[in-house]
């Protein structure tokens, strides 16, 4: 049983539509293979498959759908693979930090959280890239990050759990582990899943599309914001790459019939802080959480706090 979602009733968007997602896609590369230690020695970086290959055809699929997203990636990308990056950004899509290189982020030191946040901007700034937007690897962040990622000057943060609304002139827009693929379809989340309540197997990638058009297609009916974390490592894979596809084809019919407001974080963000909208939307309202607010995962005070890490 889940938490009432006190965005239901509100309107979003230009068109005031009564429900709104923001679509985003989490890694890039080799980076989280490197940070964990699991990249094989000698073998040549530059070449992973989810850039060379899915990247590509997931933009073309984004731009056949009529989708604009939020991509975070580690800013070592901008040295692996700047010109995947520009592509990203001259297709009309956000680029938000995932970090330097995939750290698990609610572990960092107040000296290694400073720096990694000031080394990813200067790195996307050397591409001209603007980079307004932070999701912490892991989903936690630490007592320091409000504070920090201000004076990084970023505008919005999307990290596990907590509450939809603008604090401290940062807007957060979080998420939930139900609507990220990677929760599903890897073993290293089980112990996540027991504890929100769920079996502790893997699901496969058609029965995880059929979980995930099933949320979608309720979104317009009950109404709300939710945030969507697709993965293109995963997508390597040609069972969860079919999968994907289904899924971004039910966002793209949903959002051309005109049933929800599907939308990158940036934009979602800059739309929250305008103070002439009238979707009836509380300047704090709580995002629905699920089973996780329930367990602590979620839950935060003003100033987000640590929840729990997880390496994707």
């Amino acid at each position: 049983m889940r938490t009432r979602d006190q965005t239901q009733g509100a309107e979003f968007g230009p068109d005031g539509l009564p429900s709104a997602l923001v679509l985003t896609f989490d890694n890039l590369g080799e980076a989280s293979e490197l940070e964990r230690g699991t990249w094989p020695e000698g073998a040549t970086l530059g070449n992973h498959a989810s850039v060379t290959d899915v990247l590509p055809r997931l933009l073309d699929e984004l731009d056949g759908r009529g989708l604009t997203a939020t991509f975070f990636v580690e800013a070592i990308n901008c040295e692996l693979y700047p010109d995947a990056l520009l592509e990203i950004a001259r297709r009309g899509h956000e680029l938000g930090m995932h970090g330097w290189c995939h750290e698990p982020w609610a572990e960092l030191s107040p000296e290694a959280e400073r720096e990694s946040l000031a080394r990813g901007m200067r790195a996307f700034a050397t591409l001209g890239i603007e980079v307004r937007g932070f999701r912490p690897p892991g989903g936690g962040l630490t007592q320091r990050s409000p504070a920090l990622l201000r004076e990084a000057g970023i505008a919005w943060c999307s990290p596990a759990g907590g509450r939809l609304g603008v604090r401290d002139d940062v807007v957060y827009v979080p998420f939930d582990w139900r609507l990220v693929d990677a929760y599903h379809l890897m073993a290293r989340f089980s112990t996540l899943r027991v504890s929100r309540g769920e079996a502790a197997p893997a699901l496969a990638p058609g029965a995880l599309a059929g979980r995930l058009t099933a949320e979608l297609d309720a979104l317009p009916c009950g109404g709300g914001q939710q945030t969507l974390i697709l993965h293109p490592f995963l997508m390597v894979e040609e069972a969860w790459c079919a999968g994907a596809r289904e899924v971004l084809g039910r966002i793209g019919r949903l959002a051309g019939g005109g049933r929800i407001w599907v939308v990158p974080g940036g934009r979602f963000a800059d739309w929250l802080r305008e103070p002439t909208r009238s979707c009836g939307l509380a300047p704090d309202a709580e995002s629905r959480t699920g089973p996780a607010s329930r367990r602590g995962v979620a839950d935060r005070p003003r100033e987000p706090t640590h929840s729990r890490v997880i390496e994707e």
